[in-house]
């Protein structure tokens, strides 16, 4: 039986990420394809209602819509959050992979150990909340659907920090990585702060008392916001695996 050293470790685990990373991007494409329309504004509850918009938009939809039990225009919404709910499982193999590898580059340095440890747990954590996102539609499953959202940027944002730090205390990573981790730990800073203090948005499910259809401008700048740090996110994710890959780190790990 062949057991597979560090290296082949390391590269697997790195190939893992890519496919799921790919597949993300895939499958929740498709599920914006199958979406059946409507938006928190574009509802049947707004006077302007304008059931023509049948389609997915980028600058009105969250992504959590692709996973709604029904859609905002009222569709049952069945494929896409089945393609939603395999996006985002696949959101979190990519991360716990990719950062089980990066425990292998780092741990090189025995004072950077224990720290990469923590990113480990932190990022198992996040992976956790991003695909329990997926299967806790907002329409039906609101509170439990904020509550792992959160949890999933606030951890992933603490990941964010950590790799930072690390990266820069070690003295055979380039530094170009470290500033890349603190781009990404500003752009998640900024989408927390927005999730805590940005405009407001229904804290209940459509249909319920105390549901409000936002205005499309604040709707806009959330959702806009939300692309630009996951999409930010995936492609910097892509570009590391691919940076990493270079045989001056695989040569590195031991």
């Amino acid at each position: 039986m062949n057991i597979m050293n560090n290296k082949q470790k390391f590269q697997t685990l790195l190939t893992i990420s890519i496919y799921a990373c790919i597949l993300f991007l895939s499958l929740s494409g498709l599920a914006m394809y199958f979406y059946p329309g409507g938006s928190m504004h574009n509802n049947p509850s707004n006077p302007n209602y304008n059931s023509e918009l049948n389609t997915y938009s980028h600058s009105m939809n969250f992504f959590s819509d692709l996973g709604l039990y029904h859609s905002w225009s009222g569709e049952p919404n069945f494929l896409s959050n089945i393609l939603f709910a395999y996006s985002l499982l696949f959101v979190g193999i990519g991360i716990i992979s990719f950062y089980c590898g990066i425990y292998f580059l780092l741990k090189k340095d025995r004072h950077l150990i224990l720290i990469s440890k923590i990113g480990v747990i932190v990022a198992f954590i996040s992976a956790i909340g991003f695909i329990l996102v997926g299967f806790t539609p907002s329409d039906r499953l609101l509170s439990e659907h904020m509550f792992v959202v959160n949890l999933a940027f606030r951890s992933f944002l603490v990941v964010m920090l950590i790799y930072t730090c690390s990266i820069f205390r070690s003295s055979y990573i380039s530094n170009y990585l470290s500033f890349v981790y603190f781009i990404l730990f500003c752009l998640v800073s900024y989408y927390v702060y927005i999730l805590m203090a940005g405009p407001p948005m229904p804290s209940v499910s459509y249909g319920k008392d105390g549901f409000f259809t936002p205005n499309e401008r604040d709707l806009l700048f959330h959702v806009v916001s939300q692309k630009i740090v996951i999409y930010g996110i995936s492609f910097s994710i892509l570009c590391q695996i691919f940076f990493l890959n270079k045989k001056e780190y695989l040569d590195l790990i031991d």
